[in-house]
């Protein structure tokens, strides 16, 4: 009689004791000089890792079960590595393995900081130089395209004065919004999914600001940025109005909600911002594309401060800086793209 499929990832209560000992250790030590992120690893970084780790474990459940016996940097050796890439490569792009291979990587790294893995370090590295180079496959758009559909749909609402909202109206008001936002504030979408009210959107006097605490944000990052005058009526026209109509539980923080009543679930995003490009421009656009338009954007505008677009989409590579120059540099970023736009948009109307 057969026995159940054997699992590709071994789950947690199932890793030997060892491991768990080891993978507590590594998310909870927070030593900012030890060679172990610990837990100023951000969640996502966690989760990968954890997988990583998971899928290797799953992976010698299933072809040599007994090297769980074994403590774990000896059990991690080059031959089990070896084997491990031929057989995620029969499922997977050499792209996909080499990600993979990364996780399982850094996953050794915090949990047994003490061993020298120079040697997983450096396959993983050849894994991803012998991948198949491919670039950017998303679509060619810049957050002037972005900002423009956003606006159209806001204005097709015709939320106003009437005192009857009809929800249809209230929904495409909020998609609107969402798209011109993110012209703008070109968020990951975990971040943007999140936002919520006098947490994350904070108003200043006139001014209304979006804000991201490093913990919450894929580099371990500080986000600041400034919502741009021209999208202040259409924010306070869906937080007065099209919010409300959709709001069913008084409790609910959240900025982005549903018909249903409650918070915006994460993947609706992605429906959300592809159904209207897809429709309105031709191009169905995922949300991380946003990002690379924004990068565009600034290509296009002002190749010289292209660096602007490091600050603007708050790259890793500003880790180095403090956090109070981060956040300033963050919305010095999101006025000057607020500048690039407007100007954009100027000359395209005027051709």
């Amino acid at each position: 009689m057969p026995g159940p499929q054997p699992r590709l990832h071994l789950p947690y209560d199932q890793w030997p004791q060892i491991d768990r000992g080891l993978w507590a250790r590594a998310i909870e030590s927070a030593d900012p000089f030890g060679d172990a992120p610990g837990g100023r690893l951000a969640k996502t970084s966690q989760h990968q890792y954890l997988f990583g780790w998971r899928r290797f474990l799953g992976f010698l459940a299933n072809e040599e079960p007994a090297a769980l016996k074994e403590v774990p940097h000896q059990r991690l050796t080059i031959e089990r590595v070896r084997s491990f890439v031929a057989h995620l490569a029969e499922t997977n792009t050499p792209h996909s393995v080499a990600i993979q291979v990364d996780a399982l990587y850094k996953a050794a790294r915090i949990m047994m900081p003490e061993c020298d893995w120079t040697w997983l370090k450096a396959v993983k590295a050849r894994l991803y130089a012998t991948a198949p180079g491919g670039g950017s496959t998303g679509p060619v758009i810049t957050s002037v395209q972005l900002l423009e559909l956003g606006l159209q749909i806001m204005d097709e609402s015709k939320l106003g004065s009437c005192t009857a909202v009809r929800m249809a109206d209230a929904v495409h008001h909020r998609d609107g919004l969402m798209i011109a936002l993110l012209a703008f504030v070109p968020l990951r979408r975990k971040n943007l999914a999140a936002l919520a009210i006098n947490h994350h959107l904070i108003r200043e006097g006139e001014s209304w600001f979006i804000t991201v605490p490093p913990e919450e944000t894929k580099t371990s990052t500080a986000i600041e940025f400034a919502v741009p005058a021209l999208l202040t009526p259409y924010l306070s026209t869906y937080l007065d109005t099209a919010r409300p109509r959709m709001l069913r539980r008084p409790d609910c923080v959240a900025l982005w909600v549903s018909p249903k009543g409650g918070a915006l679930s994460y993947s609706a995003i992605w429906d959300i911002i592809s159904r209207h490009t897809a429709r309105r421009i031709g191009i169905r656009v995922a949300p991380h594309d946003v990002r690379d338009a924004a990068a565009t954007t600034w290509a296009i505008a002002a190749p010289d401060r292209i660096g602007v677009a490091r600050d603007l989409l708050s790259h890793s590579d500003l880790r180095t800086t403090t956090k109070h120059y981060n956040r300033a540099k963050g919305i010095e970023a999101s006025r000057a793209c607020a500048e690039v736009i407007a100007g954009l948009r100027k000359s395209t109307r005027s051709r």
